[in-house]
């Protein structure tokens, strides 16, 4: 039985380490040429947009989507996890917490390679509502 894990239950377990952690090895295999990226697709309706983001990360053995909707009422979010060798569904997580996370961890990779060794300080430019969670 495939595991679910509700935004309350994303937010006890996800750190920041393990965030940094995890789409700094998802960049760098992605670089490798060692995962997959697919762009994003989106289904419209006059009033609900859905979008999907799929990859896979083979050396972890999962592959894997995100599909979102978004309305004037809001968005929301799930991941969709599956076992690379059986095809089986592995974990659904609500993911609104966690795309925060993944996308403030995508600058701090950045920063960790990118700025000088003395830096202290940081600007952050163009966050939105995401820079609110």
């Amino acid at each position: 039985m495939a595991l679910f894990l509700s935004e309350n239950d994303v937010k006890q377990v996800l750190t920041m380490e393990m965030a940094l952690d995890g789409v700094e090895s998802a960049h760098r295999d992605l670089a490798l040429g060692q995962a997959l990226d697919t762009p994003r697709q989106r289904s419209r309706l006059p009033q609900t947009v859905l979008h999907i983001l799929q990859g896979a990360l083979p050396a972890q053995g999962v592959l894997g989507y995100k599909a979102y909707t978004s309305n004037r009422s809001g968005n929301r979010f799930l991941v969709h996890l599956f076992d690379a060798a059986s095809g089986r569904l592995r974990a659904v997580l609500e993911a609104d917490f966690l795309g925060m996370m993944r996308t403030g961890a995508a600058s701090g990779v950045a920063a960790r390679w990118l700025a000088r060794p003395d830096a202290t300080v940081a600007g952050v430019f163009g966050a939105g509502w995401q820079a609110e969670g």
